[in-house]
């Protein structure tokens, strides 16, 4: 499937590959739904209202009371004293005794000292309310993250994601009962294991199952469809650490067959078997030795049986990867042991095809010739920079005409004009590229779906490359007409995207340039296609509050001002990767309110749930197109 698009002064010949990734994360949205808490989130507003009423009448009091104060001095010693614990209730915030509303009434205040009254009664009733309920909300969202990884395939995703996580969980069960889970430890094994079940859902590692989909121009105008699904294949190699630390390749070769040849959850044991023996290859059992269940990691109870030698002091040792955010920020290294893919069910048996492929093909209509000229004009910081201030200056121009609105649109033709003097200066480059547009559908019908634009790969060409190939029945039909690429004459550098995705970019990404209005962007559609979520940027609370209650309420204080929506995601300067907030989970705010002060910038979450149009068993699953074109310049 190919056409032509305009761009600059010529045209762009873009053929679309027929075979390209569904990335999904495997596990659907609703494993979440208990985390949230829509009742808490009322009830703090509710609070947060009687606290502005509060303020307000603070406010009134001191307008009030400023002209009496010469009446105030020349009171007797005691109504003085008397006014001044008037003064210091109404600070903080407390009702006012019976002598101080006497005070209060002589001085002509009464209908002020009533109101407050009243105030400071709503005010503590409502705080009554709200703090319960975010103990109530607590208990039930530690419950609920204990209950999803009684699930097995939640726990196996947990395994291929990072055995070390895995390991915990099995070694220290999550607390899930009132009277669980008071040790620090344990506090914080749920909170990283509620953490992980967010990436695992929403986050999007790019570890779900592999799931190659098909273009049909000529599907009679059907948008999607699905076949009945098939078995789950998995294909498993032996990792480079594992090699390298074993020094020994039929030994490796040993320890991958053993591995993959047992279903799973027995599969988690032979895992922790060959990183302890790799850990200390001196001292590892004989070739034919299988761990006990008592013996390995793998058991509840990690002193049952017994480890020989130096293996047992092995055992405690971390493994070579740690948690997700370790290892310089790269995220989890979860191939380094046994590099493991699986297919999904409904592998080669997706196909796309009539409205949604056409506004598909116009989507890249509009982002591809943007792409090409932040390509081309990569290698000159200067020129980039110029692109940059180019669409945020027509992006601002298109708010400044309608300021109310959530949503800037930009057309084709309004991008063609503000970037058209920039293409006089991109260096001709006749080579073939291979762009690998990223992209969702924002909707629960594909036919009716929004495009949203997540990034564009340098070099798509990985996705026809590699151990997850060998997944799919035919690897070579995946290159059937794939052209061999021209030697290019200079590196080009591909340009920024908008960050915090669901699927975040991994290395290797294209990134086109980000449009930047200063603390909020709105949402940026470039005819059609979402060009970027709507962001702010936005300084966490420097005071850290007496308790996690009082830190909720701050950070929603700062949803209410800055009016975020409910779910976002957040990346903190100190941190390798946005993480996914709901405003309603009490954890997750909990984890963001923890953060350093600093300038964090937050993306609405989109597709939101209720927007998602993959789903398996009737279940909605975060789903990503990753595509793979090859470009080039049209002969004139």
């Amino acid at each position: 499937m190919s056409w032509r698009v305009p761009a600059g002064r010529g045209e762009l010949v873009v053929e679309l590959r027929p075979w390209f990734l569904l990335r999904t994360t495997g596990l659907p949205v609703t494993l979440l739904d208990g985390f949230g808490h829509p009742g808490l989130r009322r009830l703090s507003e509710r609070l947060l209202a009687a606290e502005r009423r509060l303020a307000a009448e603070r406010r009134c009091f001191e307008r009030l009371a400023a002209p009496l104060r010469g009446s105030v001095l020349r009171l007797t010693p005691e109504r003085r004293a008397q006014a001044r614990r008037c003064i210091r209730s109404v600070r903080a915030g407390m009702p006012l005794t019976g002598d101080e509303l006497g005070l209060v009434e002589s001085l002509g205040l009464g209908e002020w000292a009533r109101r407050w009254q009243s105030a400071v009664v709503v005010t503590g009733a409502a705080r009554a309310a709200a703090r319960s309920a975010y103990a109530a909300a607590r208990l039930a969202t530690r419950r609920k993250v204990a209950e999803a990884y009684d699930d097995e395939s939640v726990r196996h995703a947990a395994f291929l994601a990072d055995p070390a996580f895995y390991q915990a969980i099995v070694r220290r069960p999550l607390a899930r009962r009132p009277g669980d889970g008071t040790a620090r430890r344990s506090r914080l094994l749920t909170a990283t294991a509620h953490r992980q079940l967010r990436r695992l859902t929403v986050g999007g590692w790019g570890g779900g199952p592999v799931l190659y989909a098909r273009f049909e121009p000529g599907s009679g105008g059907e948008a999607l469809r699905v076949g009945e699904p098939g078995p789950e294949r998995v294909i498993v190699e032996a990792g480079d650490w594992l090699t390298r630390h074993l020094g020994d390749a039929s030994r490796a070769e040993e320890l991958r067959a053993r591995y993959a040849s047992t279903p799973w959850p027995q599969r988690a044991e032979h895992h922790e078997a060959a990183r302890l023996a790799a850990l200390d290859p001196a001292d590892r059992p004989r070739s034919g030795d299988r761990p006990r269940s008592g013996d390995r990691a793998g058991s509840a109870d990690p002193g049952a049986g017994g480890l020989p030698g130096r293996w047992a002091a092995a055992d405690g040792r971390p493994h070579p990867h740690g948690w997700p955010g370790r290892g310089g920020g790269r995220g989890p290294q979860r191939h380094e042991v046994f590099r493991e893919e699986r297919s999904s069910p409904y592998s080669e048996r997706v196909t796309i095809g009539g409205g949604a492929l056409a506004s598909l093909r116009e989507a890249l209509t509009a982002v591809l010739p943007l792409w090409r000229l932040a390509t081309l004009l990569a290698g000159d910081p200067a020129r980039t920079s110029a692109l940059t201030a180019a669409l945020a200056g027509l992006a601002a121009e298109a708010h400044g005409r309608e300021p109310g609105q959530d949503t800037i649109r930009l057309t084709i033709q309004d991008v063609a004009r503000a970037t058209a003097g920039l293409w006089d200066l991109a260096p001709e480059h006749p080579a073939l590229r291979f762009p690998g547009p990223e992209l969702m559908a924002v909707g629960p019908h594909l036919d009716e779906a929004t495009w949203l634009l997540c990034g564009v790969r340098d070099d798509c060409r990985s996705l026809y490359e590699g151990l997850h190939t060998r997944l799919h029945s035919a690897p070579h039909t995946l290159h059937d007409g794939f052209p061999a690429p021209a030697p290019a004459t200079a590196p080009m550098t591909a340009p920024m995207t908008a960050p915090a995705t669901a699927f975040e970019p991994e290395p290797g990404h294209g990134r086109l340039p980000e449009i930047d209005l200063g603390p909020h962007t709105p949402r940026v559609l470039i005819g059609d296609v979402i060009y970027q979520r709507a962001r702010w940027r936005v300084p966490l609370p420097r005071e850290r509050g007496a308790d996690a209650f009082d830190r909720w309420l701050a950070l929603h204080r700062l949803r209410r001002e800055r009016s975020l929506p409910r779910h976002v995601f957040v990346h903190h300067p100190a941190g390798p990767r946005p993480g996914y907030v709901d405003f309603c989970d009490p954890f997750a705010v909990e984890e963001l309110a923890r953060h350093d002060p600093a300038e964090v910038l937050i993306t609405e979450m989109l597709p939101a749930p209720g927007q998602l149009w993959w789903r398996v068993d009737g279940r909605e699953q975060c789903a990503e197109l990753r595509l793979g074109c090859v470009v080039r310049p049209a002969a004139r």
